[in-house]
Protein backbone atom coordinates (compact mmCIF):
# COMPACT_ATOMS: atom_id res chain seq x y z
CA UNK A 1 0.00 0.00 0.00
CA UNK A 2 2.83 2.38 0.80
CA UNK A 3 4.39 1.62 -2.53
CA UNK A 4 1.24 2.77 -4.36
CA UNK A 5 1.32 6.11 -2.56
CA UNK A 6 4.86 6.81 -3.74
CA UNK A 7 4.24 5.88 -7.37
CA UNK A 8 3.92 8.74 -9.84
CA UNK A 9 1.40 8.91 -12.64
CA UNK A 10 2.54 9.32 -16.24
CA UNK A 11 1.39 12.96 -16.25
CA UNK A 12 3.34 13.69 -13.04
CA UNK A 13 6.50 12.14 -14.50
CA UNK A 14 6.19 14.29 -17.63
CA UNK A 15 5.67 17.45 -15.54
CA UNK A 16 8.77 16.66 -13.42
CA UNK A 17 10.92 16.03 -16.51
CA UNK A 18 9.73 19.28 -18.12
CA UNK A 19 10.40 21.18 -14.88
CA UNK A 20 13.98 19.84 -14.85
CA UNK A 21 14.45 20.85 -18.50
CA UNK A 22 13.06 24.34 -17.77
CA UNK A 23 15.32 24.75 -14.75
CA UNK A 24 18.27 23.65 -16.86
CA UNK A 25 17.50 26.34 -19.44
CA UNK A 26 17.30 29.00 -16.72
CA UNK A 27 20.63 27.90 -15.23
CA UNK A 28 22.18 28.00 -18.72
CA UNK A 29 20.96 31.56 -19.18
CA UNK A 30 22.38 32.63 -15.80
CA UNK A 31 25.76 31.03 -16.57
CA UNK A 32 26.01 32.68 -20.00
CA UNK A 33 25.05 36.04 -18.49
CA UNK A 34 23.52 37.51 -21.64
CA UNK A 35 20.23 39.17 -20.67
CA UNK A 36 18.75 38.89 -24.17
CA UNK A 37 19.51 35.19 -24.41
CA UNK A 38 18.36 34.66 -20.82
CA UNK A 39 15.04 36.34 -21.58
CA UNK A 40 14.45 34.07 -24.55
CA UNK A 41 15.38 31.03 -22.47
CA UNK A 42 12.90 32.13 -19.79
CA UNK A 43 10.14 32.32 -22.41
CA UNK A 44 11.07 28.87 -23.72
CA UNK A 45 11.20 27.48 -20.17
CA UNK A 46 7.76 28.91 -19.38
CA UNK A 47 6.28 27.41 -22.51
CA UNK A 48 7.95 24.06 -21.79
CA UNK A 49 6.49 23.96 -18.26
CA UNK A 50 3.17 25.76 -18.62
CA UNK A 51 2.00 24.85 -22.13
CA UNK A 52 2.04 21.01 -21.75
CA UNK A 53 0.25 21.26 -18.41
CA UNK A 54 -2.58 23.34 -19.80
CA UNK A 55 -2.72 21.22 -22.95
CA UNK A 56 -3.21 18.22 -20.67
CA UNK A 57 -5.90 20.03 -18.68
CA UNK A 58 -7.58 21.17 -21.87
CA UNK A 59 -7.50 17.65 -23.33
CA UNK A 60 -9.27 16.44 -20.18
CA UNK A 61 -11.79 19.24 -20.61
CA UNK A 62 -12.45 18.24 -24.24
CA UNK A 63 -12.73 14.57 -23.24
CA UNK A 64 -15.28 15.44 -20.57
CA UNK A 65 -17.31 17.54 -23.00
CA UNK A 66 -17.40 14.61 -25.45
CA UNK A 67 -18.50 12.28 -22.65
CA UNK A 68 -21.29 14.71 -21.73
CA UNK A 69 -22.50 14.70 -25.35
CA UNK A 70 -22.71 10.89 -25.48
CA UNK A 71 -23.97 10.35 -21.92
CA UNK A 72 -27.69 10.95 -22.75
CA UNK A 73 -27.49 8.33 -25.53
CA UNK A 74 -25.96 5.87 -23.08
CA UNK A 75 -28.69 6.51 -20.50
CA UNK A 76 -31.45 6.21 -23.13
CA UNK A 77 -30.10 2.86 -24.39
CA UNK A 78 -29.78 1.74 -20.78
CA UNK A 79 -33.44 2.61 -20.18
CA UNK A 80 -34.52 0.65 -23.30
CA UNK A 81 -32.62 -2.44 -22.10
CA UNK A 82 -34.10 -2.21 -18.59
CA UNK A 83 -37.56 -1.71 -20.10
CA UNK A 84 -37.19 -5.07 -21.86
CA UNK A 85 -36.83 -6.78 -18.48
CA UNK A 86 -33.11 -6.70 -17.75
CA UNK A 87 -31.45 -5.57 -14.54
CA UNK A 88 -29.17 -2.54 -14.62
CA UNK A 89 -25.94 -4.64 -14.52
CA UNK A 90 -27.26 -6.80 -17.40
CA UNK A 91 -28.29 -3.69 -19.34
CA UNK A 92 -24.78 -2.25 -19.02
CA UNK A 93 -23.42 -5.49 -20.47
CA UNK A 94 -25.68 -5.09 -23.51
CA UNK A 95 -25.02 -1.39 -24.15
CA UNK A 96 -21.25 -1.87 -23.71
CA UNK A 97 -21.28 -3.31 -27.24
CA UNK A 98 -22.46 0.03 -28.66
CA UNK A 99 -20.30 2.95 -29.72
CA UNK A 100 -20.48 6.05 -27.54
CA UNK A 101 -17.35 7.82 -28.69
CA UNK A 102 -15.09 8.80 -25.78
CA UNK A 103 -17.58 7.27 -23.33
CA UNK A 104 -17.25 3.78 -24.85
CA UNK A 105 -14.09 2.90 -22.92
CA UNK A 106 -15.72 3.85 -19.60
CA UNK A 107 -18.84 1.78 -20.36
CA UNK A 108 -16.65 -1.23 -21.16
CA UNK A 109 -14.83 -0.72 -17.85
CA UNK A 110 -18.19 -0.65 -16.04
CA UNK A 111 -19.17 -3.95 -17.64
CA UNK A 112 -15.80 -5.52 -16.78
CA UNK A 113 -16.07 -4.49 -13.15
CA UNK A 114 -19.61 -5.86 -12.93
CA UNK A 115 -18.48 -9.16 -14.49
CA UNK A 116 -15.79 -9.40 -11.80
CA UNK A 117 -18.45 -9.16 -9.10
CA UNK A 118 -18.13 -5.48 -8.19
CA UNK A 119 -21.46 -4.13 -6.84
CA UNK A 120 -23.39 -1.84 -9.17
CA UNK A 121 -23.28 1.12 -6.77
CA UNK A 122 -19.52 0.79 -6.40
CA UNK A 123 -19.14 0.76 -10.20
CA UNK A 124 -21.17 3.97 -10.41
CA UNK A 125 -19.03 5.56 -7.69
CA UNK A 126 -15.84 4.77 -9.64
CA UNK A 127 -17.30 6.30 -12.80
CA UNK A 128 -18.57 9.31 -10.84
CA UNK A 129 -15.04 9.88 -9.52
CA UNK A 130 -13.69 9.81 -13.08
CA UNK A 131 -16.11 12.52 -14.25
CA UNK A 132 -16.30 14.53 -11.03
CA UNK A 133 -15.50 17.76 -12.93
CA UNK A 134 -18.83 17.47 -14.75
CA UNK A 135 -21.63 18.62 -12.47
CA UNK A 136 -24.18 17.49 -15.04
CA UNK A 137 -23.06 13.85 -15.07
CA UNK A 138 -22.36 13.59 -11.34
CA UNK A 139 -25.87 14.85 -10.52
CA UNK A 140 -27.34 12.34 -12.96
CA UNK A 141 -25.37 9.47 -11.40
CA UNK A 142 -26.56 10.46 -7.91
CA UNK A 143 -30.17 10.37 -9.09
CA UNK A 144 -29.66 6.93 -10.69
CA UNK A 145 -28.01 5.57 -7.53
CA UNK A 146 -30.82 6.88 -5.32
CA UNK A 147 -33.45 5.34 -7.60
CA UNK A 148 -31.58 2.01 -7.68
CA UNK A 149 -31.26 1.91 -3.88
CA UNK A 150 -34.87 2.91 -3.19
CA UNK A 151 -36.28 0.41 -5.70
CA UNK A 152 -38.23 3.04 -7.61
CA UNK A 153 -39.19 3.06 -11.27
CA UNK A 154 -35.69 3.03 -12.68
CA UNK A 155 -36.89 3.22 -16.31
CA UNK A 156 -38.76 6.48 -15.69
CA UNK A 157 -35.75 7.83 -13.84
CA UNK A 158 -33.37 6.98 -16.68
CA UNK A 159 -35.71 8.52 -19.27
CA UNK A 160 -36.06 11.71 -17.23
CA UNK A 161 -32.30 11.99 -16.70
CA UNK A 162 -31.61 11.46 -20.41
CA UNK A 163 -34.18 14.05 -21.50
CA UNK A 164 -32.97 16.63 -18.97
CA UNK A 165 -29.32 16.27 -20.01
CA UNK A 166 -30.22 16.56 -23.69
CA UNK A 167 -32.17 19.73 -23.00
CA UNK A 168 -29.23 21.18 -21.06
CA UNK A 169 -26.78 20.34 -23.84
CA UNK A 170 -29.07 21.93 -26.44
CA UNK A 171 -29.27 25.06 -24.31
CA UNK A 172 -25.46 25.12 -24.00
CA UNK A 173 -25.06 24.72 -27.77
CA UNK A 174 -27.48 27.59 -28.40
CA UNK A 175 -25.64 29.74 -25.87
CA UNK A 176 -22.27 28.94 -27.47
CA UNK A 177 -23.52 30.00 -30.91
CA UNK A 178 -24.76 33.30 -29.46
CA UNK A 179 -21.47 34.20 -27.78
CA UNK A 180 -19.18 33.39 -30.74
CA UNK A 181 -19.62 36.94 -31.94
CA UNK A 182 -18.53 38.23 -28.52
CA UNK A 183 -15.38 36.11 -28.64
CA UNK A 184 -14.51 37.49 -32.09
CA UNK A 185 -15.02 40.99 -30.71
CA UNK A 186 -12.54 40.22 -27.90
CA UNK A 187 -9.96 39.07 -30.43
CA UNK A 188 -10.61 42.25 -32.38
CA UNK A 189 -10.06 44.36 -29.26
CA UNK A 190 -6.77 42.58 -28.58
CA UNK A 191 -5.52 43.03 -32.16
CA UNK A 192 -6.51 46.71 -32.17
CA UNK A 193 -4.74 47.33 -28.87
CA UNK A 194 -1.62 45.56 -30.16
CA UNK A 195 -1.63 47.66 -33.35
CA UNK A 196 -2.25 50.91 -31.44
CA UNK A 197 0.62 50.09 -29.06
CA UNK A 198 3.02 49.51 -31.97
CA UNK A 199 1.91 52.76 -33.61
CA UNK A 200 2.41 54.74 -30.39
CA UNK A 201 5.87 53.24 -29.93
CA UNK A 202 6.93 54.08 -33.48
CA UNK A 203 5.32 57.54 -33.71
CA UNK A 204 5.33 59.10 -30.24
CA UNK A 205 8.64 57.77 -28.94
CA UNK A 206 10.77 59.16 -31.82
CA UNK A 207 8.98 62.50 -31.43
CA UNK A 208 9.88 62.57 -27.75
CA UNK A 209 13.49 61.72 -28.53
CA UNK A 210 13.98 64.30 -31.30
CA UNK A 211 12.10 67.07 -29.47
CA UNK A 212 13.12 66.60 -25.85
CA UNK A 213 12.02 70.04 -24.69
CA UNK A 214 8.71 71.82 -24.99
CA UNK A 215 8.78 75.49 -24.07
CA UNK A 216 6.38 76.74 -21.45
CA UNK A 217 5.85 80.09 -19.78
CA UNK A 218 8.56 81.73 -17.65
CA UNK A 219 11.34 79.89 -19.48
CA UNK A 220 10.34 76.56 -17.93
CA UNK A 221 10.72 73.38 -19.95
CA UNK A 222 9.09 69.97 -19.97
CA UNK A 223 11.78 67.36 -20.52
CA UNK A 224 10.95 64.07 -22.26
CA UNK A 225 13.25 61.36 -20.96
CA UNK A 226 13.38 57.78 -19.81
CA UNK A 227 11.65 57.66 -16.38
CA UNK A 228 14.02 54.84 -15.45
CA UNK A 229 17.16 56.68 -16.55
CA UNK A 230 18.47 57.13 -12.99
CA UNK A 231 16.71 54.20 -11.36
CA UNK A 232 17.79 50.57 -11.04
CA UNK A 233 14.96 49.20 -8.89
CA UNK A 234 11.68 47.56 -9.81
CA UNK A 235 10.06 47.96 -12.30
CA UNK A 236 12.94 49.67 -14.13
CA UNK A 237 15.15 46.61 -13.86
CA UNK A 238 12.32 44.52 -15.34
CA UNK A 239 11.83 46.98 -18.20
CA UNK A 240 15.56 46.94 -18.98
CA UNK A 241 15.55 43.14 -18.96
CA UNK A 242 12.53 43.00 -21.31
CA UNK A 243 14.19 45.43 -23.72
CA UNK A 244 17.31 43.26 -23.88
CA UNK A 245 15.16 40.17 -24.33
CA UNK A 246 13.24 41.71 -27.23
CA UNK A 247 16.47 42.87 -28.85
CA UNK A 248 16.56 46.64 -28.42
CA UNK A 249 18.88 48.84 -26.40
CA UNK A 250 18.09 48.71 -22.65
CA UNK A 251 18.86 52.43 -22.38
CA UNK A 252 17.02 55.40 -23.80
CA UNK A 253 13.40 56.45 -23.83
CA UNK A 254 12.36 53.67 -26.23
CA UNK A 255 13.47 51.02 -23.76
CA UNK A 256 10.94 52.19 -21.19
CA UNK A 257 7.94 52.53 -23.51
CA UNK A 258 8.55 49.37 -25.52
CA UNK A 259 8.75 47.31 -22.32
CA UNK A 260 5.73 49.10 -20.85
CA UNK A 261 3.50 48.44 -23.85
CA UNK A 262 4.84 44.89 -24.20
CA UNK A 263 3.79 44.05 -20.65
CA UNK A 264 0.47 45.85 -21.07
CA UNK A 265 -0.45 43.91 -24.22
CA UNK A 266 0.76 40.67 -22.63
CA UNK A 267 -1.43 41.14 -19.54
CA UNK A 268 -4.39 42.19 -21.64
CA UNK A 269 -4.04 39.10 -23.85
CA UNK A 270 -3.88 36.81 -20.81
CA UNK A 271 -7.06 38.11 -19.18
CA UNK A 272 -9.06 38.65 -22.39
CA UNK A 273 -8.36 35.01 -23.23
CA UNK A 274 -9.58 33.83 -19.83
CA UNK A 275 -12.74 35.92 -20.15
CA UNK A 276 -13.35 34.56 -23.67
CA UNK A 277 -13.11 30.99 -22.36
CA UNK A 278 -15.47 31.69 -19.47
CA UNK A 279 -18.04 33.33 -21.75
CA UNK A 280 -17.73 30.91 -24.66
CA UNK A 281 -17.35 27.54 -22.92
CA UNK A 282 -18.05 28.38 -19.30
CA UNK A 283 -14.54 27.28 -18.31
CA UNK A 284 -11.37 29.13 -17.31
CA UNK A 285 -9.30 26.15 -18.53
CA UNK A 286 -10.85 26.55 -21.98
CA UNK A 287 -9.88 30.22 -21.84
CA UNK A 288 -6.18 29.40 -21.59
CA UNK A 289 -6.13 28.34 -25.24
CA UNK A 290 -7.19 31.90 -26.14
CA UNK A 291 -4.66 33.34 -23.68
CA UNK A 292 -1.82 31.25 -25.11
CA UNK A 293 -2.71 32.35 -28.65
CA UNK A 294 -2.71 36.03 -27.65
CA UNK A 295 0.49 35.78 -25.58
CA UNK A 296 2.29 33.98 -28.40
CA UNK A 297 1.03 36.61 -30.89
CA UNK A 298 2.33 39.43 -28.64
CA UNK A 299 5.78 37.92 -28.15
CA UNK A 300 6.13 36.98 -31.82
CA UNK A 301 5.05 40.43 -33.02
CA UNK A 302 7.46 42.35 -30.79
CA UNK A 303 10.38 40.00 -31.53
CA UNK A 304 9.71 40.15 -35.28
CA UNK A 305 9.39 43.96 -35.37
CA UNK A 306 12.56 44.37 -33.29
CA UNK A 307 14.39 41.98 -35.60
CA UNK A 308 13.51 43.93 -38.74
CA UNK A 309 14.12 47.26 -37.02
CA UNK A 310 10.54 48.54 -36.87
CA UNK A 311 10.51 49.17 -33.11
CA UNK A 312 11.65 52.60 -31.96
CA UNK A 313 15.22 52.40 -30.70
CA UNK A 314 15.77 55.98 -29.63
Amino acid sequence: MKREKTQLTQAQKIIIVLAIVGAGLLVTGVIIGDSGLMGNLIIIALFINVLPYFLYRYSRFVWLRNVEIQFPNFIRDLADSVRSGMSLPEAIGIVSRSNYGKLTEEVIKMNNRLSWGTPFLRVMEIFEKKVEKSKMITEAIKIIKESYQSGGNIVSTLDAVSNDIMMLKEAEAERASLVKEQILIMYGIFVMFLIVSIIIINVMVPMMATQPKMAQQDNQYLLFQNPCENSVGFPCSLFSFISSMIGISPTGIASYYVALFFLTVLIQGLFIGLIAGQIGENSIIAGFKHSIIMIFATISTFLFLAKIGLLAAA
